[in-house]
């Protein structure tokens, strides 16, 4: 044993440095693992299978800079002794990371564990496992195999084959996750790790130089990844002691290295001992230094501090309440090392539901008055001081505690909302100083969270709203004719479609059928995505008809398609008005049915070359009611020139800004003024437009305007009173 510390044993070489990469790897995993808090049972059985894995690649990397035959020995007896042990710990890993907790598992782990640990004293003391070392012509000790190497290498495929085999399965059959990606990378690490065994047959001289030091480094930085980029043991809120802690191990051992070449062999085993203390002290104390003078005035801030401030960084990133609250119950588990839980209020009502989403009963959901009253005094109230509590709460509050199985309850406010319940179960024990103010700190967080996320869901929404409210507008704007005046054999139409908001409730069109002109205006209540909805099935609903009867179309067949359509998309809760008019040159008519819509007027020269002016009035009920609209179709005759003008109540009800109304009066007598000789609709549409627009001076509209205007003008009549445009 003093041949294996004494630095007579050992002269540096650099063939050493290469084989450095497997025990720095596995440090790291070392030193992660023991550092970050969480996943105690995971983290025990990685610590122990990388301890036990060390010594092997320690035993490399020293040896090339070994010059003593029993210190190789030796070195190389206590590594093979620790092999079964890896086997064992890292079996014992991978069904713990399965959650295989039966009973039958445990037994199972722990006596290939007890039967390790027996080989750790077999293969140290004895030359069971290691008979001697030869020096390869690599440059390099290696051991020898023993009597009984073939007995230890059976028991390490006994005891990690179950945990291959489980591991293997859940990584291949498991639904597309991140949990499954996880399961993978550790499968790829163990399998590379493992196959680190083939050195065996170097101990039996087959081969000439050991590769079971590289594949174990590439598994333990396989095993890196996932602890950290995969998040494996829910490293990602670690301690900045983790990469002190390997700096400080990487600049000791080479100091330390220097300084026992330095020292040369004259040394005690406990003077070099002592030295590679003060090595490793004066590495420490160095680091240190430098950290304080980089950190200069600033508090320290502790791991606590930093994992309370990462639940609402990493929340930020999320969009749905239960995923924060299923993050705030793992940041408190790596906090305090118990497993809280969560209940989240809901938005809309007075419901909860748990960290997983799932809805609980109204029995086991706080009282709306105890809710009411945690909010306001958002402090937590403990199951065995329920004294503060008003006497008519007190049954609520203990009924709530005993439903949870609750040691505590720790309510996450916004202002006086209550948003969510921490709750600490009776068996994780009690909460005590520095652990309970975490608690409080975490749920305070979980409250910003919380309101962060429904913020974000809220503005997630109107964005959808958004986007939804542009499709629609869209779409409805190609449904409707443009403003260019547009001609149907004598008949002339112009129209506008002034929406209030972006999508409308107003819709018009005109359809040649034969030799008549349809011409159909309405207007369903409301305004936004589902008034254009329905105004897009009307539309349709009238294309459809004029191409199913064409020159044989009937307004009454038209209305009770109108009104089937509007009935079917509306459901019930929208109506719409509708005024539907034929303009036949042939007969000199124009018929048309209204459905509680505002009359249009009739505009015509009369005998006295005076202007007459006629309100086209029908009866009827709006469509989309569940009321048989059973509107009486009226006629009325039509001469060359006449002129109709219809609209929708936006027209009429646009306000000025003392919030008078346009009116029909005003309407009626603009289109008395107008120019008896020069009737034109694309004039008079400006006339009215214009007149209307200055009536509001700039106020905004509180409805959707709509104004079309038709004229019949045969060619006879035309060259008598040739048409121009009135300027507005």
């Amino acid at each position: 044993m003093h041949e294996l510390w004494s630095s007579a044993s050992y002269e540096p070489h650099l063939l050493s440095l290469p084989f450095a990469f497997a025990p720095a790897a596995m440090l790291i995993v070392f030193a992660y693992a023991l550092v970050i808090r969480g996943a105690p049972v995971l983290r025990r059985w990685l610590l122990v299978h990388f301890a036990a894995l060390l010594p092997y690649a320690t035993a490399i990397m020293l040896s090339p800079s070994i010059r003593s035959e029993r210190a190789a020995y030796a070195w190389f007896r206590i590594a093979g002794a620790f092999i079964p042990m890896a086997a064992a710990a890292g079996g014992a890993f991978q069904l713990a990371l399965l959650g295989s907790t039966s009973r039958r598992g445990r037994i199972f782990v722990w006596s290939a564990v007890v039967v390790s640990a027996a080989w750790i004293v077999v293969g140290a003391f004895s030359d069971a496992v290691i008979l001697g070392v030869r020096f390869l012509p690599a440059g390099l000790w290696f051991a020898d195999a023993g009597p009984f190497v073939w007995l230890a290498l059976l028991q390490t495929f006994a005891v990690t084959l179950p945990g291959f085999i489980a591991l293997g399965r859940a990584a291949v059959t498991r639904p597309p996750s991140h949990e499954r990606r996880q399961l993978r990378l550790v499968l790829a690490a163990n399998l590379i790790t493992y196959a680190g065994l083939t050195d065996v047959m170097l101990a039996y001289g087959i081969g000439v130089f050991p590769l079971g030091w590289l594949l174990s480094g590439i598994g333990s930085l396989l095993v890196v990844r996932a602890l950290i980029v995969e998040d494996l043991l829910r490293a990602r809120a670690f301690d900045t002691t983790a990469p002190r802690l390997i700096l400080h191990l990487a600049a000791a051992i080479l100091l330390g290295w220097i300084a026992l070449d330095l020292l040369g062999s004259g040394l005690t085993w406990w003077g070099d001992a002592l030295a590679l203390a003060l090595c490793f002290a004066g590495v420490r104390v160095t680091i240190a230094t430098i950290g304080l003078l980089r950190r200069g005035a600033r508090g320290a801030e502790s791991t606590l501090d930093r994992l309370v401030g990462q639940l609402v960084v990493r929340a930020r990133a999320m969009r749905d309440e239960s995923e924060v609250a299923q993050h705030a119950i793992d940041v408190i588990e790596l906090g305090v090392g118990k497993r809280v839980g969560v209940l989240v209020a809901a938005a809309e009502d007075w419901g909860w539901t748990t960290a997983a989403g799932e809805r609980i009963a109204d029995a086991s959901a706080p009282d709306p008055l105890l809710a009411q009253w945690l909010a306001e005094q958002g402090t937590p109230r403990f199951a065995d001081d329920i004294a503060g509590v008003p006497d008519d709460l007190r049954p609520l509050l203990a009924e709530l505690l005993d439903r949870h199985a609750a040691r505590a309850i720790f309510p996450v406010t916004n202002r006086d909302e209550l948003l969510a319940l921490v709750i600490a179960p009776r068996d994780a024990g009690p909460l005590r100083g520095r652990a309970l103010a975490f608690v409080e700190r975490a749920a305070e967080r979980l409250g910003e969270a919380l309101v962060y996320v429904r913020m974000a869901q809220r503005a997630a929404r109107r964005a959808q709203l958004a986007r939804e409210v542009e499709l629609a507008a869209t779409v409805q704007a190609q449904l409707l004719p443009d403003a260019a005046p547009h001609a149907c054999g004598e008949i002339t139409v112009v129209g506008s479609w002034l929406p209030a908001t972006r999508c409308a409730g107003d819709f018009w069109g005109y359809y040649p059928v034969g030799a008549r002109t349809l011409v159909v205006i309405g207007d369903v209540t409301g305004h936004g995505v589902a008034s254009a909805t329905v105004t897009a099935a009307a539309a349709a609903a009238c294309e459809v008809v004029v191409r199913r009867d064409g020159a044989a179309l009937e307004l009454a067949s038209l209305v009770t398609a109108l009104d089937a359509a509007v009935r079917r998309v509306g459901g019930g809760q929208l109506a719409m008005t509708c005024f539907a008019a034929l303009l036949d040159p042939e007969a000199r008519e124009i018929h048309f049915v209204s459905c509680g819509h505002p009359a249009p007027y009739l505009c015509r020269i009369g005998d006295q070359a005076e202007l007459e002016l006629l309100a086209l009035v029908g009866r009827g009920n709006p469509l989309g009611t569940g009321r048989i609209p059973s509107p009486r179709v009226q006629h009325r005759p039509l001469r060359a020139g006449d002129l109709v003008v219809w609209y929708t109540d936006g027209v009429i009800d646009a306000q000025d800004p003392a919030g008078e109304a346009f009116g029909d009066r005003r309407l009626q007598r603009m289109l008395r003024r107008l120019d008896r000789a020069h009737l034109s609709p694309p004039g008079v549409h400006a006339i009215v437009h214009a007149g209307v627009a200055a009536h509001r001076a700039g106020q905004p509209r509180n409805d959707d305007e709509t104004l079309v205007v038709a004229q019949w003008q045969p060619p006879i009549a035309a060259e008598l009173h040739p048409a121009r445009e009135v300027s507005a």
